[in-house]
Protein backbone atom coordinates (compact mmCIF):
# COMPACT_ATOMS: atom_id res chain seq x y z
CA UNK A 1 0.00 0.00 0.00
CA UNK A 2 1.34 3.57 -0.50
CA UNK A 3 4.49 1.86 -2.51
CA UNK A 4 3.81 3.85 -6.12
CA UNK A 5 4.71 7.38 -4.17
CA UNK A 6 8.06 8.03 -4.59
CA UNK A 7 9.93 8.98 -1.49
CA UNK A 8 12.90 11.67 -0.86
CA UNK A 9 15.05 11.47 1.47
CA UNK A 10 16.57 14.02 3.10
CA UNK A 11 20.26 13.81 5.12
CA UNK A 12 21.52 17.04 6.44
CA UNK A 13 25.12 16.91 7.67
CA UNK A 14 27.80 18.71 9.07
CA UNK A 15 31.49 17.06 9.60
CA UNK A 16 29.86 13.79 9.61
CA UNK A 17 32.36 12.06 7.90
CA UNK A 18 32.74 9.23 10.79
CA UNK A 19 28.64 7.97 10.22
CA UNK A 20 27.81 9.27 6.67
CA UNK A 21 28.71 6.09 4.84
CA UNK A 22 26.86 3.55 7.48
CA UNK A 23 23.79 5.95 7.04
CA UNK A 24 23.51 6.12 3.49
CA UNK A 25 24.49 1.93 3.35
CA UNK A 26 21.72 1.50 5.57
CA UNK A 27 19.48 3.81 3.18
CA UNK A 28 20.71 2.18 0.44
CA UNK A 29 19.86 -1.40 1.69
CA UNK A 30 15.69 -0.01 1.74
CA UNK A 31 13.34 -2.61 1.19
CA UNK A 32 11.94 -0.41 -0.91
CA UNK A 33 12.58 0.78 -4.03
CA UNK A 34 10.78 3.60 -5.32
CA UNK A 35 13.46 6.53 -3.34
CA UNK A 36 16.04 8.79 -4.09
CA UNK A 37 18.76 10.07 -1.35
CA UNK A 38 19.50 13.73 -1.03
CA UNK A 39 22.65 14.86 1.10
CA UNK A 40 22.66 18.42 2.18
CA UNK A 41 26.47 19.20 2.95
CA UNK A 42 25.80 22.20 5.37
CA UNK A 43 29.45 23.22 4.83
CA UNK A 44 31.36 20.52 5.93
CA UNK A 45 35.04 21.12 6.75
CA UNK A 46 35.81 17.36 6.71
CA UNK A 47 35.70 14.34 3.94
CA UNK A 48 31.98 14.46 4.08
CA UNK A 49 31.16 15.21 -0.07
CA UNK A 50 33.91 12.49 -0.90
CA UNK A 51 31.96 10.35 1.27
CA UNK A 52 28.64 11.14 -0.10
CA UNK A 53 30.23 11.05 -3.67
CA UNK A 54 30.65 7.28 -3.61
CA UNK A 55 26.88 6.77 -3.33
CA UNK A 56 23.93 7.02 -5.55
CA UNK A 57 22.68 10.23 -3.98
CA UNK A 58 21.83 13.83 -4.80
CA UNK A 59 24.63 15.99 -3.27
CA UNK A 60 23.57 19.70 -2.32
CA UNK A 61 26.64 21.90 -1.16
CA UNK A 62 26.01 24.71 1.01
CA UNK A 63 27.50 27.47 3.01
CA UNK A 64 27.04 26.17 7.03
CA UNK A 65 23.85 27.72 8.00
CA UNK A 66 22.43 25.21 10.32
CA UNK A 67 19.99 22.04 9.88
CA UNK A 68 16.86 23.74 9.44
CA UNK A 69 17.98 25.61 6.40
CA UNK A 70 19.42 22.59 5.35
CA UNK A 71 16.33 20.41 5.60
CA UNK A 72 14.28 23.08 4.01
CA UNK A 73 17.04 23.06 1.01
CA UNK A 74 17.05 19.08 0.53
CA UNK A 75 13.22 19.62 0.62
CA UNK A 76 12.87 22.21 -2.04
CA UNK A 77 14.88 20.11 -4.50
CA UNK A 78 13.82 16.73 -4.01
CA UNK A 79 11.56 14.83 -6.69
CA UNK A 80 9.40 12.54 -3.93
CA UNK A 81 5.62 13.40 -3.24
CA UNK A 82 6.74 12.72 0.08
CA UNK A 83 10.12 13.38 2.15
CA UNK A 84 11.47 11.39 4.90
CA UNK A 85 14.17 13.37 7.12
CA UNK A 86 17.27 11.65 9.15
CA UNK A 87 20.39 12.34 10.22
CA UNK A 88 23.89 11.55 8.85
CA UNK A 89 24.35 9.64 12.09
CA UNK A 90 21.22 7.79 11.67
CA UNK A 91 20.53 4.00 10.88
CA UNK A 92 17.30 3.03 9.50
CA UNK A 93 16.06 -0.73 9.06
CA UNK A 94 15.32 -1.80 5.57
CA UNK A 95 11.62 -1.39 6.41
CA UNK A 96 11.79 2.17 7.21
CA UNK A 97 10.45 3.54 3.97
CA UNK A 98 8.27 0.87 3.48
CA UNK A 99 6.73 2.22 6.74
CA UNK A 100 6.32 5.63 5.87
CA UNK A 101 4.83 4.94 2.60
CA UNK A 102 2.48 3.02 4.13
CA UNK A 103 1.40 5.59 7.08
CA UNK A 104 1.07 7.94 4.30
CA UNK A 105 -0.53 5.98 2.13
CA UNK A 106 -3.75 6.89 4.65
CA UNK A 107 -5.38 10.52 3.88
CA UNK A 108 -6.05 11.40 7.38
CA UNK A 109 -2.44 11.05 7.99
CA UNK A 110 -0.31 13.77 7.12
CA UNK A 111 3.07 13.52 8.86
CA UNK A 112 4.83 10.20 10.50
CA UNK A 113 7.62 9.76 13.16
CA UNK A 114 9.52 7.06 14.17
CA UNK A 115 11.61 6.57 17.68
CA UNK A 116 15.19 5.68 18.93
CA UNK A 117 15.97 2.20 19.58
CA UNK A 118 17.42 0.74 22.65
CA UNK A 119 20.11 -0.33 21.78
CA UNK A 120 23.49 2.58 21.04
CA UNK A 121 26.88 1.61 19.20
CA UNK A 122 28.35 3.40 22.25
CA UNK A 123 29.00 1.90 25.51
CA UNK A 124 29.85 4.80 27.53
CA UNK A 125 27.38 4.85 30.47
CA UNK A 126 26.67 8.81 28.92
CA UNK A 127 25.87 7.83 25.33
CA UNK A 128 23.46 4.80 27.04
CA UNK A 129 21.72 6.84 29.57
CA UNK A 130 20.92 9.35 26.83
CA UNK A 131 19.93 7.26 23.97
CA UNK A 132 17.89 5.37 26.82
CA UNK A 133 15.98 8.40 27.49
CA UNK A 134 14.66 9.17 24.42
CA UNK A 135 14.08 5.99 23.57
CA UNK A 136 11.93 5.81 26.58
CA UNK A 137 10.69 9.60 26.22
CA UNK A 138 8.88 8.37 22.75
CA UNK A 139 7.97 4.84 23.55
CA UNK A 140 5.59 6.61 25.61
CA UNK A 141 3.50 9.00 23.23
CA UNK A 142 0.47 8.04 22.10
CA UNK A 143 -0.56 7.51 18.16
CA UNK A 144 -1.05 10.64 17.42
CA UNK A 145 1.64 13.37 18.50
CA UNK A 146 2.30 16.54 18.09
CA UNK A 147 5.96 16.70 17.45
CA UNK A 148 8.11 16.25 14.57
CA UNK A 149 11.35 14.30 15.50
CA UNK A 150 13.22 14.24 12.45
CA UNK A 151 16.04 11.22 13.44
CA UNK A 152 13.06 9.76 11.43
CA UNK A 153 10.10 12.20 10.59
CA UNK A 154 8.36 11.40 6.92
CA UNK A 155 5.63 14.10 5.65
CA UNK A 156 3.87 14.88 2.16
CA UNK A 157 6.31 17.44 0.19
CA UNK A 158 3.23 19.71 -0.79
CA UNK A 159 2.36 19.78 2.69
CA UNK A 160 6.03 20.61 4.07
CA UNK A 161 6.34 23.46 1.22
CA UNK A 162 2.67 24.93 1.49
CA UNK A 163 3.42 25.55 6.15
CA UNK A 164 6.64 26.86 5.37
CA UNK A 165 9.21 24.19 6.29
CA UNK A 166 11.84 24.44 9.50
CA UNK A 167 11.99 27.64 10.70
CA UNK A 168 15.28 29.26 9.49
CA UNK A 169 15.79 31.62 12.53
CA UNK A 170 17.35 28.32 14.02
CA UNK A 171 20.40 28.22 13.37
CA UNK A 172 23.77 25.96 14.09
CA UNK A 173 22.69 21.93 15.27
CA UNK A 174 19.84 20.64 15.52
CA UNK A 175 17.92 21.60 19.04
CA UNK A 176 14.22 22.50 18.71
CA UNK A 177 13.66 23.60 15.10
CA UNK A 178 11.91 20.24 14.39
CA UNK A 179 9.80 20.35 17.86
CA UNK A 180 8.54 24.09 16.64
CA UNK A 181 7.63 22.23 13.40
CA UNK A 182 5.40 19.65 14.75
CA UNK A 183 3.72 21.98 17.19
CA UNK A 184 2.57 24.10 13.90
CA UNK A 185 1.40 21.33 12.16
CA UNK A 186 -0.40 20.30 15.85
CA UNK A 187 -1.97 23.79 15.62
CA UNK A 188 -3.28 23.71 12.38
CA UNK A 189 -5.16 20.52 12.84
CA UNK A 190 -2.80 18.09 10.93
CA UNK A 191 -2.42 14.87 12.16
CA UNK A 192 1.17 13.76 12.51
CA UNK A 193 0.90 9.69 14.18
CA UNK A 194 3.70 7.96 15.88
CA UNK A 195 4.70 4.46 14.46
CA UNK A 196 7.13 2.32 16.54
CA UNK A 197 7.95 0.00 14.11
CA UNK A 198 10.33 3.14 12.65
CA UNK A 199 12.50 2.22 15.10
CA UNK A 200 16.00 3.60 14.13
CA UNK A 201 19.81 3.27 15.70
CA UNK A 202 21.58 6.53 16.76
CA UNK A 203 25.37 6.38 16.31
CA UNK A 204 26.19 9.35 18.42
CA UNK A 205 28.42 9.56 21.60
CA UNK A 206 28.12 11.37 24.43
CA UNK A 207 30.43 12.41 27.36
CA UNK A 208 28.51 13.51 30.45
CA UNK A 209 29.91 16.76 29.91
CA UNK A 210 27.86 16.71 26.61
CA UNK A 211 24.84 15.33 27.40
CA UNK A 212 23.85 18.57 30.03
CA UNK A 213 25.39 20.73 27.83
CA UNK A 214 22.59 19.49 24.99
CA UNK A 215 19.87 19.16 27.58
CA UNK A 216 20.39 22.85 28.71
CA UNK A 217 20.49 24.11 24.92
CA UNK A 218 17.02 22.27 24.98
CA UNK A 219 15.70 23.36 27.44
CA UNK A 220 16.26 26.62 26.80
CA UNK A 221 14.88 26.35 23.61
CA UNK A 222 11.50 24.47 24.02
CA UNK A 223 10.86 27.36 27.20
CA UNK A 224 11.73 30.53 24.79
CA UNK A 225 9.19 28.36 22.08
CA UNK A 226 6.80 28.02 24.84
CA UNK A 227 7.19 31.44 25.41
CA UNK A 228 6.75 32.89 22.02
CA UNK A 229 3.60 30.59 21.09
CA UNK A 230 2.18 31.96 24.49
CA UNK A 231 2.67 35.63 23.53
CA UNK A 232 1.69 35.04 19.74
CA UNK A 233 -1.29 36.69 18.91
CA UNK A 234 -2.10 33.44 16.85
CA UNK A 235 -1.87 31.24 20.04
CA UNK A 236 -0.31 27.82 18.85
CA UNK A 237 -0.55 23.94 20.69
CA UNK A 238 2.20 22.63 23.20
CA UNK A 239 3.32 19.76 22.82
CA UNK A 240 6.28 18.55 24.79
CA UNK A 241 7.32 15.27 24.74
CA UNK A 242 9.15 15.17 27.72
CA UNK A 243 6.95 13.51 30.85
CA UNK A 244 5.43 15.44 33.37
CA UNK A 245 7.11 13.97 36.23
CA UNK A 246 10.54 14.82 34.72
CA UNK A 247 9.26 18.35 35.07
CA UNK A 248 8.24 17.78 38.48
CA UNK A 249 11.88 16.48 38.67
CA UNK A 250 12.96 19.84 37.41
CA UNK A 251 10.92 22.12 39.49
CA UNK A 252 11.10 20.09 42.88
CA UNK A 253 15.50 20.18 42.26
CA UNK A 254 15.12 23.70 41.61
CA UNK A 255 13.09 24.38 44.67
CA UNK A 256 15.38 21.91 46.84
CA UNK A 257 18.85 24.54 45.20
CA UNK A 258 16.69 27.50 46.58
CA UNK A 259 16.48 26.03 50.14
CA UNK A 260 19.60 25.17 50.13
CA UNK A 261 21.20 28.38 49.58
CA UNK A 262 19.03 29.93 51.74
CA UNK A 263 19.96 26.84 54.79
CA UNK A 264 23.66 28.10 53.78
CA UNK A 265 23.12 31.88 54.00
CA UNK A 266 21.30 31.25 57.51
CA UNK A 267 22.83 28.56 58.95
CA UNK A 268 19.25 26.98 59.10
CA UNK A 269 19.32 22.93 59.55
CA UNK A 270 15.19 23.38 58.65
CA UNK A 271 16.10 24.81 55.43
CA UNK A 272 18.50 22.07 54.85
CA UNK A 273 16.31 19.59 55.68
CA UNK A 274 13.49 20.76 53.21
CA UNK A 275 16.44 21.30 50.79
CA UNK A 276 17.11 17.58 51.13
CA UNK A 277 13.44 16.55 50.64
CA UNK A 278 13.21 18.29 47.64
CA UNK A 279 16.20 16.37 46.12
CA UNK A 280 14.24 12.68 46.93
CA UNK A 281 11.28 14.35 45.49
CA UNK A 282 12.81 15.05 42.25
CA UNK A 283 14.35 11.31 42.49
CA UNK A 284 10.88 9.49 43.39
CA UNK A 285 8.96 11.71 40.69
CA UNK A 286 11.09 10.04 38.28
CA UNK A 287 10.58 6.39 39.54
CA UNK A 288 9.30 5.24 36.47
CA UNK A 289 11.76 5.89 34.28
CA UNK A 290 14.41 4.39 36.69
CA UNK A 291 12.12 1.23 36.86
CA UNK A 292 12.59 0.82 32.91
CA UNK A 293 16.61 1.24 33.24
CA UNK A 294 16.50 -1.52 35.82
CA UNK A 295 14.62 -3.63 33.41
CA UNK A 296 16.57 -2.81 30.59
CA UNK A 297 20.61 -2.06 31.98
CA UNK A 298 20.64 -4.10 35.64
CA UNK A 299 21.51 -2.02 39.43
CA UNK A 300 24.61 -0.60 38.53
CA UNK A 301 23.60 1.00 36.02
CA UNK A 302 20.31 2.59 37.48
CA UNK A 303 22.69 3.91 40.32
CA UNK A 304 24.81 5.54 38.17
CA UNK A 305 21.33 7.05 36.43
CA UNK A 306 20.18 8.08 39.41
CA UNK A 307 23.05 10.24 40.26
CA UNK A 308 23.32 11.70 36.93
CA UNK A 309 19.56 12.16 36.77
CA UNK A 310 20.09 15.50 39.23
CA UNK A 311 22.29 16.39 37.71
CA UNK A 312 20.57 16.72 34.05
CA UNK A 313 17.46 17.50 35.98
CA UNK A 314 19.56 20.81 36.99
CA UNK A 315 20.87 21.56 33.38
CA UNK A 316 17.05 21.83 32.16
CA UNK A 317 16.47 23.74 35.37
CA UNK A 318 19.25 25.85 34.15
CA UNK A 319 18.63 25.94 30.60
CA UNK A 320 14.61 27.21 31.26
CA UNK A 321 16.07 30.07 33.83
CA UNK A 322 18.16 31.13 30.75
CA UNK A 323 15.59 30.73 28.16
CA UNK A 324 13.40 33.14 30.13
CA UNK A 325 16.15 35.62 30.57
CA UNK A 326 17.01 35.69 26.95
CA UNK A 327 13.32 36.20 25.89
CA UNK A 328 12.80 38.84 28.67
CA UNK A 329 15.99 40.75 28.66
CA UNK A 330 17.66 40.29 25.49
CA UNK A 331 14.69 39.69 23.09
CA UNK A 332 16.17 35.80 22.12
CA UNK A 333 13.62 34.14 21.27
CA UNK A 334 15.30 31.34 18.91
Amino acid sequence: MGEHKRISVVVPVYNGASTLAKCLEALFASDYENFEVIVVNDGSTDATPQIAARYPCRLLNQPNMGAAQAKNAGAREATGELLFFTDDDVYVPPQALGYVAEALADPQVDGVVGLLGPDCPHSNFASQFKNLWMHYTYRRQPRRVGLFFTSAAGIRRGLFLHEGGFDSHYAGASITEDIEFGQRLLSKGYTVVMDQRLMVTHDKRYSGREVLRTDVLRARGLIQTWLRNRLAQEKRAHYASVPWFFGAGVAALGLGTLLALLALAFWSGAFLWAALAMIVAALAFNAPFHAALYRWRGPRFLAQSVAFLLADLFASGLGIALGICDFALRGRRY
